[in-house]
């Protein structure tokens, strides 16, 4: 896939602007440097998403469309975590969830339609030292259709964008149709999918007829994927599982919807501490079990507070420093320095406008936090974040 001197020249180039090396490309005529600015390029992207594969510098990066939809390192590990056995990757794109599944042990039939794709992912297996993979370049549903061997795991990240180019959400929109693989489950075969964040958790687990265990998978605060664990043993009201994979032990938190409606929260106004729920806490809805120890601002305003720290919330906790009204004199009295972080909850401008109108600098140590009260009346606490 690349020589040596294509190896070299995109070493030598990797910290520069691809397009100034492009407008370059006289210079070089022996090379083909729109291919090697497109690898420049994906190294420069993905240095953080799959610092292994960037860090081998045999490995070839395929068109963009693939990179966009790949899993990071992170999630594709996690993702192995969870199966075992023999495995299909029924939508292998580039390869980095199968490298996964083969290097944490698992058998590993890797499927994918563009055939040029395929064979550039089995090179990049082949560098990587992968394990055990078979690669096909072959429709998934076909090939399933005409297996006999039966599997431990099915996989499917569908693929998020119409035949139009459009992007879509919802199960019955993407390709291939997740809910089409539902026969193919049994006692011995489950079946797990990656899905975008932005899909509706309680919409996905009614049009599969129930799943086993849901996944919020989240790096530093932010939703990533979600993953759904379908299996012979599924329910309407399955184990939501919060995984933040940026601490020691990523299980932040786990609950059932049904906990969820079964529970009541009392509201309140600001106390000494004020918190505000991780990310992934948010998407799995679960805004009345997040924690016993405190109360909720407004049943609309996802923030929380109590008179004592909570250590234990899943999210931010902050120290109350101040709180008033979003007026000049209270910020000139509270910040002198007019610098701080914003955030806002169920208010009616966001923290941008706050920033431009009062001419605020963003960061520092402080949390600026302006929200709607359970008196449906605009507050504004000054806050600062605690360990």
């Amino acid at each position: 896939m690349l020589l040596e001197t294509e190896i070299q020249f995109i070493q030598e180039n990797l910290h520069r602007d691809p397009v100034a090396i492009a407008l370059e490309a006289s210079k070089y005529p022996d090379l083909d440097v729109p291919k090697l600015v497109g690898q420049i390029k994906a190294r420069q992207k993905l240095k953080d998403k799959m610092p292994q594969w960037v860090a081998n510098t045999q490995v070839f990066f395929p068109p963009s469309l693939a990179l966009e939809q790949s899993s990071s390192e992170e999630t594709a590990h996690y993702k192995a975590s969870l199966v075992k056995g023999k495995i299909v990757d029924l939508t292998g794109g580039m390869g980095l969830d199968s490298y996964a599944f083969a290097r944490a042990g698992c058998e590993v039939d890797y499927l994918e339609r563009q055939a040029d794709l395929a064979q550039i992912t089995a090179y990049n297996h082949q560098q990587l030292n992968a394990g055990r993979i078979r690669h096909h370049a072959t429709d998934s549903l076909t090939w399933l259709v005409q297996q006999k061997d039966t599997f431990d795991f099915l996989y499917v990240d569908p693929a998020r964008r119409d035949k139009a180019g459009n992007k879509v959400v919802l199960l019955q929109d993407c390709e291939p149709n997740a809910i089409e693989l539902i026969p193919h489950i049994s006692e011995k075969t489950s079946l797990l999918i990656k899905t975008s964040p932005l899909l509706d958790i309680e919409r996905a687990i009614k049009e599969l007829e129930g799943v086993e265990k849901v996944y919020v998978i989240c790096i530093k605060n932010e939703v990533k994927e979600l993953l759904f664990l379908k299996t012979n043993n599924s329910s309407e009201d399955p184990e939501i599982s919060i995984i933040e994979l940026n601490q020691e032990n990523p299980l932040l938190f786990m609950a059932k919807k049904s906990s969820e409606t079964q529970s009541n929260i009392k509201f309140s106004d600001c106390k000494n501490y004020l918190f505000e729920p991780h990310a992934g806490i948010l998407k799995g809805g679960f805004f009345k079990t997040v924690s016993a120890s405190v109360t909720k601002i407004a049943p609309n305003t996802h923030l929380y507070t109590s008179e004592e720290a909570d250590t234990k919330f899943p999210g931010r906790a902050f120290q109350v420093i101040a709180e008033g009204s979003l007026e000049k004199k209270w910020l000139q009295e509270v910040l002198p320095g007019k610098k701080a972080n914003i955030s806002t909850r169920n208010f009616p401008i966001n923290a941008d406008e706050i920033r431009k109108k009062f001419q605020l600098k963003d960061g520092g140590e402080f949390t600026l936090f302006a929200f709607r009260d359970f008196s449906n009346k605009n507050r504004v606490v000054l806050a600062k974040k605690i360990s």
